[in-house]
């Protein structure tokens, strides 16, 4: 592939705000890579749990990454200079040409060390909170889980003031009485199991997001640090100038952490700090594509031409010199498909916050401008010039991010993923939703243990490449990832120097 040849006067300067910081040194660098070898990144971030660094990351590499006896290797274990946290490694996967696979760096954000020290009534003002709700403000999904929530609360509130009633009417003193219940002691040994099974599993699961998901003082450190170390990774990934694109994948509880990570970066990394002027005939039509994508029924057909429309776009950004490399966001058993519950106080608030922008939608909402005008002095042979650049709004980060969501259909309260779901009509029409299946024969992988089992090694023969509901799950997700970015004109996306 050719090399963009390099500019052949000083980069332009930004007329009304200053290019320093992060967002300048990010485009200073890139402009220098030109000779270098295209490279891609897969950032994956793990769900609840006490995980352990690299496990996750260490997992899904070894199930995405297909076996190829030709090229040695599957990848190669390096230090990891992005993130913050010495525990890490970056494994590195060669390019495979035949594949169309550039060089790819994949990487692991964990952030489960910031979850310790979790407490019992952290968990328990959460799960009351959500069992105060009205059932019509639970998700279908959910209402399942909501109704038989609240009938083991009743029953075991009934036995004990059953209990409490039993004792107090006979002859014997109150407290003899209580001994004589001989069912107390089955409770006891019932709160014994529920002490283990908390200490173990509510703790060490339903804690992390319990904790996350609740902007409650004692909670707000966490959530900060969780945020701010995960931009901070994505950021060094984009100053440091190696990388074409980069793909987002977040599990479980990492997807709703992604989804916080590229709403706040968006914010930073929409607008050149060094702009390249020219038409931008893509920005102008793509609030007509968002236009069609919402109106009637979200079809594969319909959400496979928006993609191809934000990737035209997102390469349009890149050559008037907007700095964002993110392309792709791939969730697996996502919360998010239950957001009006976890993320808002009720329906209409969630309703407000995205049309508010405070949660960005795919595609952003068509009811305002997509873009602004923002004007640039650029200097050219010791004159100035006055140019105007459209500009992304900061809610639509979306415009340029092809959004894929993978999820094992839940049904019959014990199949299935209780926890993920669809989004499509969560977030908007324009997220790519594929409802998958266990890529194993084993029976418990179809159980709720399927939250777990996204990419589980298969084994299967390779799929037909159309997107359909019910295919194996690692071949999906292998697709949904798009490693061969080398295919077609997907990997020229590169500053324009021309003027």
């Amino acid at each position: 592939m050719e090399a963009d040849k390099p500019p052949a006067e000083p980069p332009p300067q930004e007329a009304e705000e200053t290019a320093t910081g992060a967002t300048g040194e990010i485009q200073a660098r890139a402009l220098t890579d030109k000779g270098r070898r295209i490279r891609q990144a897969v950032v994956v971030i793990h769900g609840i749990g006490e995980q352990r660094p690299m496990d996750t990351l260490r997992g899904f590499v070894e199930a995405v990454l297909a076996d190829d006896p030709a090229h040695g290797v599957k990848y190669r274990n390096k230090p990891d200079a992005m993130n913050e946290s010495f525990e890490m490694r970056c494994l590195q996967a060669p390019g495979n040409k035949q594949a169309r696979r550039p060089l790819t760096d994949f990487y692991e954000y964990y952030w489960a060390h910031h979850m310790q020290g979790s407490k019992y009534t952290q968990v328990l003002s959460w799960l009351i909170g959500l069992m105060r709700r009205h059932p019509e403000t639970i998700p279908p999904a959910l209402r399942p889980a909501y109704f038989a929530s609240w009938s083991v609360a009743l029953f075991a509130a009934g036995l004990w003031v059953w209990g409490l009633i039993a004792a107090g009417a006979g002859h014997a003193a109150f407290l003899t009485g209580i001994w004589q219940q001989k069912w107390l002691f089955a409770s006891g040994l019932a709160a014994f199991a529920a002490q283990w099974i908390g200490s173990h599993i509510v703790l060490g699961y339903v804690a992390d997001a319990a904790r996350y998901l609740t902007p409650s003082p004692d909670n707000i450190e966490a959530r900060n640090k969780i945020r701010s170390e995960g931009i901070a990774l994505l950021r060094n990934l984009h100053a440091s100038g190696k990388y074409r694109r980069i793909v987002v994948v977040g599990h479980s509880l990492g997807a709703v952490i992604g989804y916080d990570i590229i709403r706040n970066l968006w914010v930073d990394l929409r607008k050149p700090a060094f702009p390249y002027p020219r038409k931008q005939t893509e920005l102008k039509g793509f609030a007509e594509e968002a236009k069609t994508m919402e109106e009637g029924e979200a079809t594969p057909a319909k959400i496979e031409t928006f993609q191809q429309s934000q990737h035209r776009l997102w390469q349009e950004f890149v050559k008037v010199g907007v700095p964002w490399r993110v392309t792709d966001f791939v969730t697996l058993g996502a919360p998010l498909a239950h957001a009006q519950l976890l993320m808002a106080d009720n329906p209409e608030d969630f309703a407000r916050k995205k049309a508010q922008y405070e949660y960005p939608c795919c595609p952003p909402s068509a009811g305002d401008n997509l873009y602004y005008r923002q004007q640039y002095r650029l200097s050219q042979g010791g004159s100035s010039l006055i140019r105007n650049v459209a500009i992304p709004h900061h809610g639509a980060p979306f415009s340029c991010i092809r959004w894929s969501n993978l999820y094992f259909p839940y049904r019959r309260l014990i199949f299935g993923d209780l926890i993920g779901g669809p989004l499509n009509g969560v977030f908007g029409k324009g997220i790519r939703d594929i409802a998958v299946e266990p890529s194993t024969d084993k029976c418990l992988d179809r159980s709720l243990l399927s939250h777990v089992r996204y990419w589980t090694d298969s084994g299967k023969a390779s799929l037909d490449p159309a997107w359909s509901g019910g295919k194996p799950s690692l071949e999906t997700l292998r697709k949904a990832l798009k490693l061969d970015f080398l295919r077609g004109k997907s990997a020229k996306a590169e500053p324009s120097l021309g003027r």
